[in-house]
């Protein structure tokens, strides 16, 4: 297997690729993400609590993630990237679809654990062919581009949602065998599922880039010489991850109960959170991580070895207080702008994230690496954030009306310890990238 430097795609090849990957990651997060605009009308019509919703919308979906996002891991390591790629997001774009045939909680529950298995692929398959298509002083604002998904396809989620939810409610009923006429909520599955489908033969005409920054001569490395070097790198890998985590267990909670919260407190129809919500993190969410990956490139340029943690502790710094206090505005207007100054920083440290952890890894590693952080950001922060908010709200305070405050308590509780775990790990994360640059210069 080849193990050089500088054979990088020309840079209009390598954008291309960082593109159409995050038209890919914007379809996975527009699957993931529909469900929080769908909860009134399924908690509605399956009689389910805010807590079972928080377990549907979270650990359905992250448990099975994060399963098969460590076997995906080591395909993407050893295997070609796109076929990995291809093949899931076939899976998951059919498990949306089907969602629509969903005639109970449980049958919902198994087809967001089908979404889970599908998206496990993008994120080991996608941050490595991108960290071999960029030099390391361009590769957190390339990863940031990517990570536009999360936003860019929460935004979409809940615009073209609220809209073809209010054009599901207008259609002619749609009756199929054995499951009846199908809801406004169903329709709409089906409708955003189905066009996922199409990316899968650009996916396969992907060119991909040689593997770089290879630690010796194999392929594949044993799980036991992987485990081995994780604990050299376990300090500055584990406070990263669990930083993050917790800004994912606000981003995400936040998100999945907006629509509950904007409806129970000022009785906004889903349609109109989903649009006003979306347009909103079109902006905020995609300017958040942009500025995030150029905060990081230019703390490297400057030879900052912590570049990386430096700016991802300003994301917990900067959502900290507009989170806390936007649940809690009765103005309907303020709540919208303060939320709109707490996404941005939410939205800040996926890229960062990413380059941070792929530039301290050998390259054969760098998939697992990230199945590991997908592993912690999606329990703790899709499972843990949602499930959270829902347990709070019927069993702390008992009131569905109380979600603004379960809201706050979340972020009080989540964000000191974000901070804390950056903190812990800033020295240990410098210490690694020396470490990793000796071994390239060296040869791995």
């Amino acid at each position: 297997m080849e193990n050089r430097t500088d054979d990088y795609p020309s840079k209009t090849y390598a954008w291309y690729t960082v593109f159409l990957l995050l038209v890919v990651y914007t379809f996975s997060f527009i699957d993931r993400q529909i469900l929080g605009l769908l909860g009134p009308a399924i908690i509605e019509d399956f009689e389910i609590s805010d807590t079972q919703f928080g377990i549907l919308t979270g650990f359905a979906f992250a448990v099975f993630y994060t399963a098969f996002g460590l076997l995906c891991a080591r395909i993407a390591d050893s295997r070609p990237r796109k076929g990995l790629i291809a093949v899931g997001l076939a899976l998951w774009s059919l498990m949306t679809a089907g969602s629509a045939l969903a005639q109970s909680y449980l049958h919902l529950f198994l087809m967001r654990m089908g979404v889970g298995v599908g998206e496990a692929t993008l994120a080991p398959g996608a941050n490595s062919i991108i960290a071999d298509s960029f030099p390391k002083e361009r590769l957190a604002t390339a990863l940031s581009v990517y990570s536009m998904g999360i936003p860019v396809g929460s935004a979409i989620a809940f615009i073209i949602g609220g809209k073809v939810l209010e054009i599901s409610e207008s259609l002619p009923d749609i009756t199929l065998p054995m499951v009846g006429a199908l809801s406004g909520w169903q329709k709409t599955f089906l409708i955003v599922g189905i066009p996922g489908l199409l990316l899968t033969v650009l996916i396969l005409l992907l060119k991909e880039p040689t593997r770089k920054g290879l630690t010796g001569d194999k392929a594949s490395l044993p799980v036991s010489e992987v485990v081995a070097f994780l604990k050299t790198r376990a300090r500055a890998m584990s406070g990263l991850c669990m930083g993050v985590s917790l800004n994912a267990c606000v981003g995400f909670g936040t998100a999945t109960f907006l629509t509950i919260f904007f409806m129970r407190k000022h009785g906004m129809s889903p349609a109109d959170v989903g649009i006003t919500f979306g347009v909103m993190s079109l902006f905020t969410g995609s300017l958040g991580l942009l500025v995030g990956g150029w905060i990081a490139d230019k703390l490297v340029f400057k030879g900052r070895k912590d570049a990386h943690i430096l700016a991802l502790m300003v994301a917990p710094l900067g959502y900290f207080i507009p989170s806390v206090l936007f649940p809690q505005m009765s103005d309907l207007t303020m709540a919208w702008i303060i939320l709109g100054v707490a996404n941005f920083f939410i939205n800040l440290p996926s890229g960062v994230a990413y380059a941070g952890l792929q530039i301290i890894t050998p390259n054969q590693m760098r998939g697992q690496v990230i199945a590991l952080y997908v592993l912690t950001t999606s329990i703790v922060g899709y499972g843990g954030g949602p499930f959270l908010i829902g347990w709070i709200v019927d069993n702390v305070f008992g009131d569905p009306m109380r979600i603004d405050d379960a809201i706050s308590l979340v972020v009080l509780i989540t964000t000191p310890i974000g901070i804390a775990s950056f903190l812990w790990c800033r020295k240990a994360f410098a210490r690694a990238v020396a470490e990793e640059e000796a071994r390239i210069a060296a040869g791995g």
